[in-house]
C-alpha cells in the first residue's frame, strides 16, 4: 500500500508527463480495441466477400438432366464449395426476358438455345482455383468463367486490412513503450540521489522499484479505461449507421459480455505492459546509479 500511495504521489507531481503518458496508452488502447472488434467480424464479413465471386460452367446444349444433377451433387459434397446454385434452359430464359425487352429479340431467343448452367461458390477465395478445375474436367460442360483478376484483387485487400491492423498495433505499442520508458527514466533520474542513499542502506531492488512499477500500471489501467470508453463511445455513435449495412447488422449490436471481456483483457495487457516497462527502464538506470 505504501508503495502505490507514493507512486500515486509520483503523479501527482508531475501531471504532463502522466498525460503524456496516458494519451500514447489511451491511444493505443483504442486501436487495439478497435481491431479487435474488427477482427472479430472481419472473418464473417471477408468470408462474405470472399465468396460472392462465383465460377459459372455452362452445359452443352444436348446435356441431359441426370448428368447435370450428378454435377450439381458433387459439387455440393466438396468440402471447399459454400454454394451450388444450377440454371435451367427455362430459367436462362426467364432471366433474357427480364434483361431484355426487345420484342424481336425475344421473339428469336427460345429455351433449346439457351444452355444451362451452374454457378458455384466458395467458402473463401482460394478455393476457386480447385473449384475451377472441378467444372472443367466434369462431364457436359462446355465453357467454365472464373474471373482470376477479381478474385486476386479480393485476396490482396484482404491481406492489406490485416496487416494495417498488425502495424498498426506494432507502431503504436512500440511508441507506447518507448515513451513509458524515457517517463520512467527521467523520474529516476531525477531520484538518483535519493535511490543511491536506499541502495547504501540496504535497501532491496524491489522496495526501490515497486513505486515505479505501480506507476506504469496505473498509466495502463487508465490508458485501457480511456481507449476502451473512447471505443465504446465511437461503437454507440456508429452502431445504428453500420446497421444499414445488411451483412454487418448481424454482428452488431455487439454482446455486452464480449466487450467486458474485452476490457477485462485489455486491461490485463496495460497492466503487465506498464508494469513490465517501468521495471525495464528503471532497472537500466538503476545500473547507472
Amino acid at each position: 500500500m505504501k508503495h502505490l500511495t507514493t507512486a500515486l504521489t509520483a503523479i501527482r507531481r508531475s501531471p504532463y508527463q502522466t498525460f503524456a503518458a496516458v494519451l500514447i496508452l489511451s491511444i493505443t488502447f483504442f486501436v487495439g480495441y478497435c481491431f479487435s472488434l474488427v477482427m472479430l467480424g472481419s472473418e464473417q464479413m471477408l468470408r462474405y466477400f470472399e465468396t460472392r465471386p462465383q465460377i459459372t460452367a455452362f452445359f452443352k446444349l444436348n446435356t441431359d438432366q441426370t448428368t447435370i444433377d450428378t454435377l450439381e451433387k458433387s459439387m455440393r459434397n466438396k468440402p471447399y464449395v459454400n454454394q451450388v446454385n444450377v440454371i435451367s434452359k427455362e430459367k436462362a430464359l426467364e432471366i433474357y426476358r427480364q434483361d431484355n425487352k426487345d420484342p424481336l429479340l425475344l421473339e428469336l431467343v427460345t429455351a433449346d438455345i439457351l444452355p444451362a448452367s451452374i454457378e458455384v461458390s466458395g467458402k473463401d477465395a482460394t478455393s476457386l482455383p480447385q473449384i475451377k478445375k472441378d467444372l472443367d474436367g466434369a462431364a457436359g460442360v462446355d465453357q467454365v468463367l472464373y474471373n482470376q483478376e477479381v478474385i486476386g484483387a479480393i485476396n490482396k485487400w484482404t491481406q492489406f486490412l490485416r496487416n494495417i491492423g498488425v502495424a498498426s498495433m506494432v507502431i503504436l505499442g512500440t511508441e507506447s513503450f518507448l515513451i513509458i520508458m524515457i517517463i520512467s527514466g527521467m523520474k529516476v533520474a531525477i531520484q538518483k540521489r535519493a535511490i543511491q542513499i536506499m541502495r547504501i542502506l540496504g535497501a532491496s531492488r524491489w522496495y526501490i522499484k515497486a513505486p515505479f512499477v505501480y506507476e506504469g500500471m496505473i498509466y495502463g489501467i487508465v490508458g485501457s479505461l480511456v481507449g476502451w470508453g473512447a471505443m465504446y463511445i465511437g461503437l454507440l455513435y456508429l452502431t445504428p449507421w453500420l446497421q444499414s449495412f445488411h451483412e454487418v447488422a448481424s454482428l452488431l449490436p455487439v454482446p455486452p459480455e464480449l466487450l467486458l471481456i474485452q476490457l477485462g483483457v485489455g486491461t490485463l495487457i496495460g497492466v503487465i505492459f506498464g508494469a513490465l516497462t517501468s521495471s525495464i527502464s528503471v532497472q537500466r538506470m538503476m545500473r547507472r546509479a
